[in-house]
């Protein structure tokens, strides 16, 4: 019988060191009596990885699969260009390795879902580094909708209009802002973190219209997205995201039966109604239109923790304690994939004009890409979707 190793501490890899790679090194290399270690890092550009695994004094890797079978990880984070999330996944899974990947998931909810499909079949965990979820302010707009304070949700409204981007930030990177090398613009690289707020919190939807606009920047994808959102029954959403505007604001709000939630400005406030909605508007006998004595609303800022929360470290803590003491982590693969299909969806409907159900149709999102690269693509992102498409696809057919 083949012996079961239990881990008494994750060695955890990273791959990909640019920005978020190198920001993740640094800071598990300072969690030094935690439940993790740095032990290996890797990069396409080997003179990348030898300054980080110099710096940090662990083995370095031009070729991430060579850090996979090196037995030096237990787990790795996948820090790299959206597109080779898939194909690492993969690799990672069938080398016994777990992942924690970088957001999105992928750039298609197909490629997705074979990297979710991959992982459960190697028993090995996928996780999504989602931070956002341990926001305090965040954390206890759930709570308190999860705990019936709102009664029944019934419109759910989000502007996350705080993701400005220069023109500098576009240029500093070639895959940014293209699709063959990003697969999108503000629905895929910022607001990830905002979609995936939204449905965690609000509830996924059944059905996506959306109209998509690039204006100020010179890039190939969109920069604005506005996005209905339907339930199936009375309850309705709406999404607005831009890199493309100043100032800035974050607001997402919950209106219940019972009252209103608002994230607004830092703070968290709850309008309290003193009847609900749906048994006033029966009890109330006036019947003229002006003058009617509405119910009570008492608003308060609620009492946040502290801890702000929000930080990456805080999703590899908990990964590292799902590995190791089956406690929940922050997001898993999963629970990840839904905001990108609300993503998708978005693209899907802003190109074609109609609405889209979800969950999302994988073939015509593949399809849209592609269309969308030949007409669109000035090949500054250097054809690595159909680069990663090509290697993924030739990992699936294998199945070892």
């Amino acid at each position: 019988m083949k012996k079961v190793l239990v881990l008494q501490k994750v060695r955890f890899g990273i791959v990909g060191l640019a920005t978020m790679g190198r920001l993740h090194a640094d800071r598990i290399a300072e969690e030094r009596k935690g439940d993790f270690c740095l032990a290996a890092v890797a990069d396409t550009v080997e003179r990348t990885a030898r300054q980080v695994g110099e710096q940090h004094d662990v083995p370095y890797f031009s070729n991430a699969q060579e850090m996979f079978h090196s037995g030096l990880i237990d787990a790795v984070i996948i820090a790299t260009p959206h597109y080779w999330h898939p194909v690492l996944t993969v690799q990672a899974a069938r080398a016994g390795i777990h992942v924690l990947c970088e957001k999105p998931l992928a750039a298609t909810v197909g490629a997705a879902r074979a990297m979710i499909d991959e992982c459960a079949r190697r028993k090995v965990v996928l996780g999504a580094m989602l931070q956002m979820r341990t926001r305090a302010i965040m954390k206890k707009m759930k709570e308190m909708i999860d705990a019936g304070r709102l009664g029944e949700p019934f419109r759910i409204s989000m502007i996350c209009s705080n993701w400005f981007r220069t023109q500098a930030y576009y240029d500093s990177g070639a895959w940014r802002g293209t699709w063959d090398g990003e697969g999108g613009g503000i629905l895929l690289n910022q607001a990830p973190h905002s979609l995936d707020l939204f449905q965690w919190i609000g509830g996924m939807p059944t059905r996506i219209t959306a109209v998509l606009k690039t204006r100020v920047h010179n890039i190939e994808v969109e920069n604005s997205a506005n996005i209905i959102c339907e339930y199936g029954d009375a309850k309705v959403g709406y999404i607005y995201a831009t890199t493309a505007e100043m100032p800035g604001m974050e607001q997402f709000m919950v209106c219940g039966d019972k009252g209103t939630i608002i994230v607004e400005g830092g703070q968290l406030r709850f309008g309290e109604l003193s009847v609900p909605i749906s048994r006033y508007v029966r009890e109330c006998k006036i019947a003229w239109a002006d003058g009617i004595s509405l119910p009570k609303c008492r608003w308060r800022c609620v009492k946040l923790p502290k801890a702000p929360g929000g930080q990456h470290i805080e999703v590899i803590r908990r990964f590292a304690a799902h590995l190791l003491r089956g406690q929940p982590m922050i997001a898993t693969g999963a629970e990840s994939i839904n905001e990108l299909e609300i993503s998708n969806a978005a693209y899907l409907s802003g190109f074609s004009g109609r609405p889209v159900n979800l969950p999302v149709d994988a073939a015509k999102m593949d399809r849209l890409l592609a269309k969308l690269e030949r007409e669109r693509s000035t090949g500054k992102g250097g054809g690595q979707r159909k680069r990663a498409q090509r290697q993924l696809k030739k990992l699936l057919a294998e199945k070892p």
